[in-house]
């Protein structure tokens, strides 16, 4: 994944620099369910400058956990990926960053210090290692002594707003050897949802000594333009607004290039919507398939094709959120089982949004879409 005529920190160092028209590169945030290699080979087709794996449990590596290597299959013709670890013991970081940086897949090791799910935090990991800034400090420094690869921190702001940890957390971080924090402008406290500080990011920003990445709250061209202007940041990671619509990383690409030109419409066409969906659900079947070949599976396991139309629910709705006959097909969807079903009941649902543009060509696909995010 590294250029062969550069050393990894070097080359790093290139993913983060502004592209030739001056705008700074956009990134794809890790998502636990989401950012496996078919979502991350789309990112990168759209213009997603890097991309990150799903959420890997540290210690599942160090323990040989096959479901846990599944989670870090990459196809061949990604672009750069980083290894996105979580856990709470530097010495499981340092034994999985070895292995990783053994399979030459990936351009850095990155380190979930802000998930804030119950499930993650409850074992000392993800958020809660704002609360513990030696210990997040003591994990960068032994992922770095383990390997060549650059490391870094994925954060929030702290635990609430009352109580602001980002800044010891921040000097903790870059005297263990960090090369970059990506930066959720929001608590703990507010997961998701509610306002992002940018004038707290952009304080961040200022007192750093590597870079930093905004994310959190970017869901369009002119949200992105917020955020870079309020702030200075080096580079933005879009997250949740990317599920279902890959696409949003060529169009704030082109808003951040050229801040004068008007945004897109919202979705691409309906011919372009079917092309990347369908080429998603192949994907998936290809990465299901390279699993049940490498990895001893139950054997009461479902072939690729039947678990590719099972686990790709979610990004289906995504992908036809807000489109005419989407309630209908959301209660056929449950009941098929082949892709060849599935290419069918899409092409329903596209073919009655079709209708319903040429019935009303005044409604704007944008109007349907910019409320979802």
């Amino acid at each position: 994944m590294t250029s062969a005529s550069l050393s990894p920190h070097a080359y790093f160092e290139v993913l983060l620099r502004p592209g030739p028209d001056g705008a700074p590169p956009v990134l794809l945030a890790p998502m636990a369910g989401f950012t496996n290699a078919p979502t991350r080979r789309l990112a990168h087709r759209f213009g997603a400058r890097l991309t990150c794996t799903e959420m890997v449990n540290a210690a599942g590596l160090v323990h040989d956990s096959d479901k846990t290597w599944q989670l870090l299959e990459t196809f061949a013709d990604e672009g750069p990926v980083v290894a996105h670890l979580y856990g709470a013991d530097p010495a499981s970081f340092a034994e999985a960053a070895r292995q990783i940086a053994a399979t030459n897949r990936f351009c850095a090791i990155d380190i979930n210090a802000g998930c804030p799910v119950p499930r993650i935090t409850r074992g000392g990991a993800g958020a809660m290692l704002l609360r513990q800034p030696a210990l997040a400090g003591r994990i960068v420094a032994a992922v770095r002594a383990a390997c060549d690869l650059p490391v870094t921190v994925k954060t929030r702001l702290g635990p609430h707003p009352r109580q602001v940890a980002i800044f010891d957390f921040l000097r903790a971080v870059e005297d263990g050897g960090a090369a970059a924090l990506a930066l959720h402008g929001r608590f703990t406290s507010q997961g998701h949802t509610g306002a992002v500080d940018l004038a707290l990011v952009a304080e961040v920003r200022a007192r750093a000594r590597i870079p930093v990445i905004g994310n959190g709250g970017i869901a369009d061209a002119a949200s992105a333009r917020r955020y870079l202007s309020g702030t200075g940041v080096a580079a933005l990671m879009i997250g949740k607004a990317a599920i279902g619509r890959p696409w949003i990383f060529r169009d704030v690409a082109a808003g951040l290039a050229d801040p004068g030109a008007p945004g897109p419409a919202g979705r691409p066409d309906l011919d372009e919507l079917r092309s990347v969906l369908f080429g998603h659900l192949a994907d998936e079947v290809e990465r299901l398939t390279v699993i049940a070949r490498k990895y001893p599976l139950p054997a009461d396991a479902l072939d690729p094709e039947a678990a590719t139309v099972i686990g790709f629910r979610l990004h289906f709705f995504r992908y036809l959120s807000g489109l005419k006959g989407v309630a209908w097909a959301r209660g056929q969807l449950c009941r098929l089982r082949t892709l060849d079903e599935v290419r069918a009941l899409v092409d329903a649902c596209l073919t009655r949004e079709a209708e319903y543009r040429a019935r009303r060509p005044a409604t704007g696909d944008a109007s349907r879409e910019s409320g979802e995010f």
